[in-house]
């Protein structure tokens, strides 16, 4: 326990305090082609465990989230690619060779569809205790996953454990998909505000459920609103629809003593105050491709909030070790008085070349010490 100890205090110091710890907390998120790519080039066993191997601070493990709980349910499957249907009601095609699944079709096909929508009790204890085969949690691969409560265990004396939940534009494009729910929005926003509150009410349940079993320190907060050129809907309508249930999700979650991750893909920009004042602790993942620089942002807003991510890993599968060397020295002035955790801006994926990635992680150790030059 005692090394959880170690890496909560440096991953709350200096993401909740925003204060300087002994060096920056490190953490990031993988898809399996770089994990399996990263395996073969270092002739590591099978079952390695990537945080471990490189005593990482802060682990995110998530419950089954899905609105219905069953496990996904295969359609179709082959040595190429498996056809689900999953516990939103999307059907979804994932290629194995490729790591962004396909979403095929929606269970809601209009707007009048959502009042009918069920959700399935949030504390339904199938969610936590037995294996999971969700939508979130399978990610770019397919396939189960211990229980929640497992993983928990497993980890609990490691790392830094935070959890997660979803904010209703997340939880609804996959009910109805991107498109139509972008036509729902305009054309039906009262319908869709009455959903979105729906969506928040079970995600709330999905938050104090974690809560309760585990104490996590830190809660993400799925929410993909934008691309890397700008917002999705308009700035204004993101106010009138979705802050209001990013605040109620935020206000518990401090009301339990617990960080806010809000993790939002592209160029968020127009609605970063907005964010700030629902009470998000702290951004990810700072996507460089959509001009989210840490060391900027930290200049305009690090004394209200805090970021993590922000590396372009654009870098690590084109560039050289030069260029590498030089974004992360450069990003690591954000780390500066605290309020930085360096990471990817996104994911480590597989272009990624396992031997930079490796590199890159121990100058993060080794000029992440505090004090920063």
């Amino acid at each position: 326990m005692k090394k959880a100890e170690e890496k909560i205090k440096r991953v709350v110091t200096a993401l909740k305090l925003r204060e300087e710890p002994d060096r920056v907390p490190l953490c990031d998120f993988y898809w399996s082609s770089f994990y399996q790519n990263w395996l073969q080039e270092f002739d590591l066993p099978p079952d390695t465990d990537i945080y471990k191997y490189y005593d990482l601070d802060l682990k995110v493990i998530s419950p089954n989230m899905d609105p219905k709980v069953e496990s996904c349910k295969v359609i179709e499957q082959n040595s190429e690619y498996v056809l689900f249907k999953s516990g939103f009601g999307c059907v979804v095609k994932k290629v194995f060779n490729y790591p962004m699944p396909m979403f095929i079709d929606f269970e809601v096909k209009n707007v009048q569809d959502f009042a009918k929508y069920v959700f399935e009790d949030p504390r339904d204890e199938r969610r936590y205790f037995e294996k999971r085969c969700d939508i979130i949690n399978c990610g770019d691969s397919f396939g189960q996953l211990n229980s929640y409560m497992e993983a928990v265990e497993a980890n609990w004396n490691e790392f830094c454990l935070f959890g997660s939940i979803c904010e209703p534009y997340e939880t609804m494009w996959r009910i109805r998909g991107t498109e139509g729910l972008l036509m729902d929005l305009a054309l039906f926003p009262e319908k869709v505000k009455e959903f979105a509150n729906r969506c928040t009410d079970f995600m709330l349940g999905i938050a104090e459920r974690q809560i309760e079993l585990t104490r996590p320190q830190g809660m993400f907060i799925w929410g993909d609103v934008a691309y890397d050129k700008g917002m999705f809907i308009s700035p204004s309508l993101w106010r009138e629809i979705f802050f209001p249930c990013v605040k109620r999700l935020c206000d518990y979650i401090h009301s339990q003593g617990v960080i806010t991750v809000y993790h939002g893909c592209g160029k968020s920009l127009a609605i970063f105050e907005d964010l700030i004042e629902t009470g998000v602790d702290v951004y990810n993942p700072l996507e460089a491709k959509a001009g989210m620089d840490p060391v900027e942002l930290k200049q305009k807003y690090g004394d209200r909030i805090a970021f993590y991510g922000g590396l372009d890993t654009r870098l690590l599968g084109e560039g050289n070790w030069e260029d590498i060397e030089k974004e992360v020295l450069y990003k690591l002035n954000a780390a500066k008085g605290g309020g930085y955790l360096p990471a990817s801006d996104h994911s480590v994926a597989g272009n990624v070349n396992p031997r930079w990635y490796d590199r890159m992680i121990n100058l993060l150790k080794q000029k992440g010490t505090y004090p920063i030059k």
